[in-house]
């Protein structure tokens, strides 16, 4: 993780890792669009807390399950193949959700999208970890990292522009994934050049990783019954579970949490949300600087620290709406610094090639359900008590900070840092 000698990313990987950014997007895109969203189908609807939990549920479900069997589809029929297909199938979920005229159909589009969706990230990851230099691959994980904050920022925006419109707010945030999906899936689908740039940086890396993919060619069963292999995975699942417990629930809920809970306006949640997630875009920016540098780790270190802070502060003033807001905002510019792309990075440095996706796919899926059945009872426990939940956001935040360093000991311990 020297940033001497570090080598610069050329227009093939870069293209290679934009398009295939894309699934970070619509992963984001489609999480906190429902989430500006609810309060709205809420009203619409008239949806009893349950049942506003149960949407969010569902889709966290559904991206659960669509990531482990898309890691083990894309080993099996092909990462390329099944990483065309997903894309697809998320644009035809969220042209359903959009158009919704009730909430059966609501559903229906969610399982399509959720599904889809969930398939398409481990794919991803696993496509850009084949084609591109051990040396880059921090930054090419962060890269997708922006487009995931991206994701998260348009959605709000658009949201913000339409919250005055209700129902056509909803049609033109989904309309928008919807047209971003299906422009993607005919890049991957139909573009000769793209298919000779993913081809020629699959055939360079092979070559250049010959021998280390012979080393490491095992069966996924064989990591599962190596000790040293599943003890990694439980503390690389855990690290993101309770990184991704606050993270999803403020991604899917803040919106609900400051019109609901909060009595704020549409128009002043969407307003917090797209400053706190402009912080995240600078953060996430900053992040590609130092991804593959020795500076990693201590920004980390710092994100973990700020980041709890921030919500043990929430705790405290719990009565206080703009406490939160702040709190929210200051949160949002560290979590992607000790969260979602390390853990990416770190799933790609422990397993072989030809296993990660599958692997990459089990882990967060798994995190997927147990996030999916905490967002099922979330609008019940704000509605409980606003302060408790705010210190099981914090106790969540320490949690996984505890996990990172367990998992960076482990790296140092086997010399993969």
């Amino acid at each position: 993780m020297d940033n001497v000698n570090k080598p610069k990313m050329d227009k093939k990987t870069l293209s290679l890792v934009v398009v295939a950014g894309t699934a970070s997007y619509l992963d984001s895109s489609l999480l906190v669009s429902l989430g500006v969203a609810l309060p709205i189908w809420t009203k619409l609807m008239h949806l009893t807390p349950l049942v506003t939990g149960f949407i969010s549920t569902l889709l966290t479900l559904m991206v659960a399950l669509g990531s482990v069997t898309g890691g083990w589809l894309s080993n099996r029929f092909g990462r390329v193949r099944v990483f065309n297909l997903d894309i697809l199938f998320v644009a035809i979920g969220a042209l359903i959700i959009a158009f919704a005229p009730n909430l059966t159909i609501l559903l229906l589009g969610t399982i399509i999208a959720g599904l889809a969706s969930g398939a398409d990230l481990p794919t991803s990851l696993a496509v850009i970890s084949e084609r591109t230099s051990d040396k880059m691959y921090g930054r090419s994980i962060t890269i997708t990292q922006i487009f995931w904050t991206i994701g998260i920022l348009l959605s709000q925006f658009i949201g913000f522009l339409t919250s005055g419109m209700t129902v056509g707010s909803v049609r033109y945030i989904f309309g928008v994934i919807a047209l971003v999906a299906f422009t993607n899936w005919c890049i991957r689908a139909f573009s000769n050049k793209f298919k000779n740039v993913e081809e020629s940086l699959q055939k360079a890396e092979s070559t250049n990783k010959a021998d280390q993919h012979e080393q490491k060619k095992v069966k996924l069963s064989d990591i599962l019954k190596n000790k040293q292999y599943v003890s990694v995975l439980i503390a690389l699942t855990l690290f993101y579970l309770f990184w991704n417990l606050p993270a999803n629930t403020w991604g899917s809920f803040v919106n609900y949490f400051l019109v609901t809970v909060s009595h704020r306006t549409q128009t002043y949640a969407t307003l917090i949300a797209l400053v706190a997630n402009l912080f995240n875009l600078a953060s996430n920016s900053f992040y590609v600087k130092v991804s593959d540098t020795k500076y990693r780790y201590p920004v980390m270190y710092g994100a973990i620290i700020i980041g709890s802070l921030a919500f043990l502060c929430a705790g405290v003033w719990s009565s206080v709406w703009w406490a939160f807001s702040v709190a929210y905002v200051v949160y949002s510019a560290t979590n992607t610094l000790c969260g979602e792309p390390i853990y990416k990075i770190w799933t790609q440095t422990f397993y072989p090639v030809n296993v990660r996706a599958s692997i990459t796919g089990f882990s967060y899926g798994f995190v997927r359900f147990f996030t999916a059945i905490f967002s099922l009872f979330t609008p019940t426990l704000m509605a409980w008590s606003v302060q408790n939940f705010l210190w099981i956001i914090f106790a969540c935040a320490l949690i996984s900070g505890g996990f990172a360093v367990l998992i960076v000991r482990m790296l140092h311990n086997r010399g993969l840092e």
